[in-house]
């Protein structure tokens, strides 16, 4: 009975513990709010010994931001010798990608630390894009960022707060938008500049090929030119909380002002970060009389004129 009550605790003692804890200290915050998490997540028992720590060895001024990793348990003294030594980390890699809207950025922020549901609120807070208009002008009067955080791939602080994440991105978005001479362009198309971001939005969420962009982008201004609906299913998706792969009937009568299919022209934001290439479909589209498309394979599709011609595609790619 001695035997097997010696090896009982020491098997509970081996059932795979977390012993470690990253914590994230960004600039401006206090040294008392970084403490207390620290007191949070176990790894001190007694902030104000921390603290006085702190103060005496002078590091309460010069913690530098970014992402350190404590032993859960480890204790005052531990906490003060990891701080010392400073981040484990000071930059984290965030790539965007092409067709990705806010949403899709601010899932990637949660393993970061940052406060996804702060980043999606202040991308549309109008006092804040205000605020931002002051540097990108291209954002005066607008109430979303969506479409205007440009795909790649950025080194951001760690200590950075979230609404510094927009800057990057946004800077990116400004070179690429002057360099294309959108403001200039687009009356060529019949268009506002917000409204070739809007429509290249869409452009990048239905072509999966870079060859067709400018013919599908031809296929919705054509619809535009004539004030037909522009029946993007993208644009129903876009407010989903989880959109199905293929969009059955029912959800095309969605009261919506991004249901594109009941209510004609473009929804009153763009849906996701396009491309340069998607942008500038728009800028000079394909010469087509296009009205119509439909998917092939998944990534190809047929166009046609008439509706007529286009139930025939469909029966077409059916009968295969």
């Amino acid at each position: 009975m001695r035997r097997i009550s010696v090896i009982l605790p020491l098997f509970l003692c081996c059932s795979s513990p977390k012993y470690e804890v990253s914590v994230v200290f960004k600039r401006g915050e206090s040294v008392s709010e970084f403490v207390e998490r620290l007191k949070e997540e176990g790894v001190i028992s007694k902030p104000f010994i921390l603290k006085v720590l702190l103060r005496f060895s002078g590091m309460d001024r010069y913690i530098k931001p970014g992402r350190y990793v404590f032993k859960i348990g480890g204790g005052e003294f531990h906490a003060l010798t990891v701080i010392k030594k400073g981040p484990e980390k000071s930059f984290f890699k965030l790539t965007i990608k092409e067709g990705e809207s806010i949403k899709d950025i601010a899932d990637k922020l949660d393993s970061l630390e940052l406060d996804k549901v702060r980043f999606i609120s202040l991308s549309k807070d109008t006092l804040f894009i205000e605020y931002l208009s002051k540097d990108f002008p291209f954002l005066k009067g607008k109430s979303s960022l969506e479409g205007f955080l440009y795909p790649n791939t950025y080194y951001i602080d760690y200590g950075s707060k979230e609404e510094e994440i927009f800057s990057k991105p946004l800077e990116l978005f400004k070179r690429v938008w002057d360099s294309l001479r959108v403001e200039d362009r687009a009356k060529n198309v019949g268009l506002e500049p917000y409204e070739v971001l809007i429509l290249a939005s869409i452009v990048e969420k239905e072509a999966v090929i870079e060859e067709e962009k400018p013919i599908i982008a031809s296929v919705f201004l054509n619809r535009l030119k004539r004030n037909m609906p522009l029946a993007a299913d993208p644009t129903i998706k876009y407010i989903l909380k989880n959109p199905p792969k293929i969009l059955p009937l029912s959800l095309t009568r969605i009261n919506s002002p991004y249901n594109t299919y009941i209510h004609p022209g473009l929804p009153p934001t763009p849906i996701c970060s396009p491309s340069a290439s998607s942008i500038e479909a728009v800028l000079n589209p394909a010469k087509t009389d296009y009205l119509y498309f439909a998917s092939e394979d998944g990534v190809r599709h047929r166009f046609a004129r008439t509706y007529r011609e286009h139930l025939m595609n469909v029966r077409r790619m059916k009968l295969r």
